[in-house]
């Protein structure tokens, strides 16, 4: 059935792209074998093990911005609070994420907010699987000549765990992302660096898949597929905003196949800018895939 087979693709990207996030995701590195996680991962463990930590910081903030004394650093029980604290009270943001994985690149641009009942996002994506989506009251409206709708928005209800798309709802809202940060294994700082003229603190935060996975409601079995480790490097300015974020992963293929290594990268910008995003009409919504 063509839809079962669409699902699995959309979902082994959408999973990158929250590792990362917001949407979503994210670099770390890449898994060499499947007893890594990631050059990233392996670099800070190395460095940690050699009692280098302070050099390899030093010289990743030379790299970048001088320190900036208004940068104070998060610790790893301070990084999610902090952060979802300052998003909501910007109420709302632009973000970009760029993917590729298996040699398809994918491009996704939007804006999102804050609203009483969660996260509300709209997006456009573009490359190897072009796209618009609308997340309002935790449903998903996606529309792609993929799905075989034609011109109507595909709804997704995301409560449903029977939804052949609810993972993908989960994977693009930022809330929930960042809520699979909550308890990082490591929370690492790289050092300070500008993006697009900003000063942030670049750090790298090191997960472990399955408590990831259950923080996202991803089905458990899915750590199978993943390193040992999930590395997301992410970059925050002086308010606790997120300014960038970058991951690579290397992911099983089921039976013994060679692995897929996919890249993810993003910023978010524009924090407290007024954006629109209105449910489709109902006269322009399905909720039956096509054929």
């Amino acid at each position: 059935m063509r839809v079962q087979t669409l699902s699995r693709r959309l979902g082994a990207a959408a999973l990158v792209l929250t590792v990362g996030v917001g949407v979503s995701a994210c670099g770390g590195g890449d898994s060499g074998t499947d007893d890594s996680s990631s050059s990233a991962s392996d670099e800070s463990s190395t460095s940690s093990s050699d009692g280098a930590t302070d050099e390899a910081t030093a010289d990743a903030s030379d790299e970048g911005s001088d320190t900036d004394s208004s940068l104070a650093e998060l610790s790893a029980d301070d990084f999610y609070p902090s952060v979802m604290a300052a998003m909501q009270e910007a109420g709302s943001f632009t973000f970009t994420t760029t993917s590729d994985s298996a040699g398809q690149a994918q491009e996704m641009s939007g804006e999102a907010r804050f609203g009483d009942g969660g996260i509300e996002m709209k997006a456009t994506g573009t490359g190897a699987q072009a796209m618009e989506m609308i997340l309002v009251d935790k449903a998903m409206y996606m529309k792609s000549d993929a799905f075989g709708t034609g011109d109507k928005w595909l709804k997704i209800d995301l409560s449903d765990p029977n939804s052949l798309f609810g993972m993908i709802g989960k994977a693009t809202d930022p809330e929930v992302m960042f809520k699979a940060m909550e308890s990082p294994k490591k929370l690492e700082l790289i050092g300070s660096e500008d993006v697009d003229g900003v000063a942030t603190n670049h750090y790298r935060i090191t997960m472990d898949p399955t408590s990831y996975l259950k923080a996202m409601e991803f089905p458990a079995a899915m750590a199978d597929m993943l390193p040992k480790e999930l590395v997301t490097d992410m970059w925050v300015d002086g308010d606790n905003l997120p300014r960038k974020f970058q991951q690579t992963v290397e992911v099983k293929t089921p039976g013994g196949g060679p692995a897929t290594k996919s890249n993810t990268e993003g910023t978010y910008s524009d924090f407290g800018t007024d954006v629109e995003i209105e449910v489709p009409p109902a006269s322009e919504v399905t909720e039956q895939p096509g054929m």
